[in-house]
């Protein structure tokens, strides 16, 4: 681990395990991050410690996280701390990192390079194309419906020829038909859905040579909003560790919304499972809320079976009328 002075300045304001987290390099790290509990601050941090500690090439750190706004302020906050060039960095959602693969390594895929992404507009209009083509009626077969089942295969990593091992009775049957027609109506207009970015990126990743090859351009990776990763996601991010495991996720197994698009919160209780030499810091101390409002989340949340189990804490006192002084000398709840 890189010595860490206690006056370095990406270590300034932080916590204990604030600063622990920030400091280790090398091998798998699960950041437990209760809510306002300084957890873009730690992440950014991190990176630019990566960075200018390590020695780590910024092209050879890969961060992903949810949605667009997150991974702006991250990229944000990573170049103020190290006057990084924005072109330099790989922090991006998922789907944007996944693109940006599939528009390097197309070829090796069904859709090629130059492929078009359909949005929920154009995904209605061919899925009711195919559900005409194979006299499907809509009231029994609803497109929405219909792409929700699509949805929920291609999160497995199934694709048509795949899933229809799972289709144990006739409405099933028909949906997958559908969906392999589906995806050949894609491949014939050069597209991909959103789901699909996922399902052939992670198919892509397979392959022991691509992984070998992105395992040396991507030594150091991190994952935020860890416990809101569907399958797909996860194996992704299982290939991509495979070979140097150097990888850190961040996330509340108390605070995943995703479940309705796949989520799946085993991913993150099984982390130390998966990967037997990681450690474990838990982010416990908020910034954001007072003790009492801390103790009556705490009473709800404990009813929670799946969980590993956090203390949430803060020193602004039941009303916040204390540590208000400090607020400035802290790292922020974010």
């Amino acid at each position: 681990m890189t010595e860490a002075p206690d006056d370095h300045p990406l270590l300034q304001g932080l916590n204990a395990p604030q600063r622990d987290a920030v400091v280790h390099t090398d091998g798998p790290l699960l950041i437990l991050a209760g809510a306002g509990s300084g957890k873009t601050t730690v992440i950014t941090r991190r990176i630019a410690w990566l960075i200018e500690e390590a020695g780590a090439h910024p092209n050879s750190i890969l961060a992903m996280t949810f949605t667009n706004k997150a991974a702006e302020e991250m990229r944000d906050r990573v170049q103020r701390l190290v006057r990084v060039p924005v072109e330099h960095l790989w922090v991006s959602t998922f789907h944007s990192f996944c693109t940006r693969i599939l528009r390097r390594e197309g070829e090796r895929t069904p859709v090629g390079r130059s492929f078009v992404i359909f949005d929920p507009s154009d995904q209605k209009s061919l899925i009711k194309q195919v559900l005409a083509e194979l006299k499907l009626p809509e009231k029994q077969f609803h497109p929405r419906k219909v792409l929700e089942f699509i949805s929920d295969f291609k999160n497995r990593c199934l694709l048509p020829e795949e899933a229809v091992e799972e289709a144990l009775d006739a409405w099933t049957r028909k949906a997958v038909d559908a969906y392999e027609l589906y995806q050949k109506g894609l491949r014939n207009h050069r597209a991909c859905d959103f789901d699909d970015l996922l399902l052939y990126t992670e198919r892509l990743f397979r392959d022991p040579a691509m992984q070998e090859i992105y395992a040396q351009r991507f030594r150091y990776i991190l994952v935020d909003e860890y416990q809101d990763t569907n399958h797909a996601q996860y194996k992704l991010v299982q290939h991509l560790a495979k070979h140097h495991q150097n990888l850190c996720v961040v996330g509340d197994e108390d605070q995943s919304i995703y479940g309705w698009r796949g989520a799946d919160i085993r991913n993150i209780l099984d982390f130390q499972r998966d990967f037997p030499d990681a450690r474990q810091i838990k982010l416990e101390q908020n910034y954001r809320s007072t003790q009492s409002i801390l103790d009556a989340a705490s009473t709800v949340i404990a009813n929670n079976a799946q969980r590993l189990g956090k203390t949430l804490w803060t020193d602004q006192g039941p009303r916040g009328e204390a540590g208000l002084q400090a607020a400035g000398r802290r790292a922020p709840g974010g």
